[in-house]
């Protein structure tokens, strides 16, 4: 009996370019210099806990959080601190990098020890300490702090969902994980299940990514509590709200998350770095980056220590090949274009993209909609966005958050598929910066109400 993908209304099905599916992981020799950011995370950005000239090894804390949401940063190499920077973050703000020449022993820290204890006999408490002492945030694009999302699903989810879509154009480092360490990504996943009680997990995975889905059907086996899920091979499947509806029917009013609806869903990169630091105590200092576009002489996946610029990963690739237009970290549809090449990999950096004139989309005419309702019919959290982008572009804020647009997901479904080169994507993603700005502004003056 064939078994029909889950799916979602909605979306698009842009060309792939998974030029490097078939390419293995290869550890990047590790640059001469390393430049951390201590902003890698949702939340307080670190403060550091080194000065210059002082010594570190790698998986040393080198920045922490006094108070509040945030995550801890480590080194990724070993050597002598020479700078802590104040930058111009990839995402916006200002961030503090911490600059690590590389001595090249790679010498480990002390404090890099495995859990030392069985997960049998292990507390949720101890389990969610770990997570967090390891810096592991997000590794698909939120970079939420881990520890903070199992702290907050527990008692609340039964179901476990891990994340094994890759959507995005070009992207394969989640692809290859899985087809070369699928252990990683299952030991993780039993950890999750342990320190939240959960006994019901899903795994799930792209239709059309075959070998994806026998490495891990092989690594689940027959046990009831795990089942493999075979998701559309549609854009955005691996957004969390898409994801819940297409295996769940449920779908997640705005501002709530899937916690709201019995459930909680991880990366599956993020479940593999939460194995290595129970296993080994090693804290998130590397991940798999795809290193791809046109423009590369020989596209790879990487495994890169956080902190190796792009220009670093550029070289490692044989260098450029072409006039590139634009540099982009992560995916096409919702990564981060770059000014910079000296711009350092983070913990969410699933990509480097460089791409020529060839892959520039831009109309040499001016933009025109012509209502056609493209827009609407893509948009898989089935909203209006030209209607939103015409609010705001007007200046109704109040109109734009009647609209919804706060429930916009960023995924640049709209833009990619207008037919009159509209920046849909640009203005609604405007429209809903506006309209949560208002919502904090009505909240601090209804506080300052209450206390007169």
């Amino acid at each position: 009996m064939t078994i029909l993908a889950y799916t979602f209304k909605g979306g698009v099905w842009p060309d792939d370019h998974k030029y490097t599916k078939n390419v293995p992981i290869e550890e990047i020799t590790p640059p001469a210099q390393v430049s951390i950011s201590l902003a890698q995370h949702v939340g307080v950005m670190c403060k550091p806990t080194v000065k210059v000239g002082d010594s570190v090894r790698m998986g040393q804390l080198i920045g922490d959080v006094p108070g509040g949401l945030g995550c801890p940063v480590h080194a990724s190499v070993s050597g002598t601190v020479t700078k802590i920077d104040e930058v111009t973050a990839s995402r916006g703000g200002t961030s503090y990098n911490v600059v690590i020449e590389n001595d090249g022993k790679n010498t480990l820290s002390d404090t890099v020890l495995p859990f030392g204890k069985k997960l049998s006999e292990a507390s949720s408490d101890e389990i969610i300490a770990a997570v967090r002492a390891a810096g592991i945030t997000g590794m698909g694009s939120a970079a939420f702090p881990t520890y903070a999302k199992l702290a907050a699903a527990r008692g609340k989810a039964d179901t476990l969902i891990v994340n094994c879509i890759e959507g995005e154009p070009f992207v394969c480092a989640t692809h290859r994980l899985i087809l070369e360490d699928p252990a990683a990504i299952l030991h993780g996943l039993k950890i999750v299940m342990v320190a939240l009680g959960i006994q019901q997990a899903w795994v799930a995975v792209e239709n059309s990514h075959k070998e994806a889905r026998e490495a891990l059907q092989k690594q689940i086996g027959e046990t009831g509590m795990i089942q493999l899920k075979k998701v559309t091979s549609k854009y955005p499947s691996g957004s969390e709200k898409q994801l819940v509806y297409a295996l769940t029917k449920k779908e997640i009013p705005e501002g709530r998350t899937p916690l709201d609806v019995g459930i909680v869903v991880f990366n599956a990169q993020t479940c593999a770095a939460i194995y290595e630091a129970l296993a080994k105590g090693m804290p998130l200092i590397r991940r798999v980056v795809t290193v791809d576009g046109d423009c590369i002489k020989t596209p790879k996946n990487l495994l890169v220590p956080v902190g190796t610029s792009v220009m670093d990963l550029i070289t490692h690739c044989g260098g450029l090949c072409a006039q590139p237009k634009k540099i982009i970290c992560g995916g096409p549809m919702m990564g981060q274009a770059q000014w910079d090449p000296a711009t350092p990999v983070t913990k969410m950096t699933s990509a480097v993209l460089v791409l020529s004139d060839y892959f520039d989309f831009e109309s040499k005419l001016p933009p025109v909609c012509i209502r056609c309702g493209r827009c609407v019919r893509a948009c898989p959290m089935r909203l209006m966005p030209l209607k939103i982008a015409s609010a705001i572009e007007a200046g109704k804020t109040t109109e734009a958050a009647a609209l919804g647009a706060a429930d916009c997901i960023e995924c640049g479904t709209c833009s990619y598929i207008c037919p009159g080169g509209v920046p849909v994507a640009q203005m609604v993603v405007r429209a809903k910066a506006a309209v949560l700005e208002q919502r904090r502004n009505d909240a601090r003056l209804k506080d300052r109400k209450s206390v007169v």
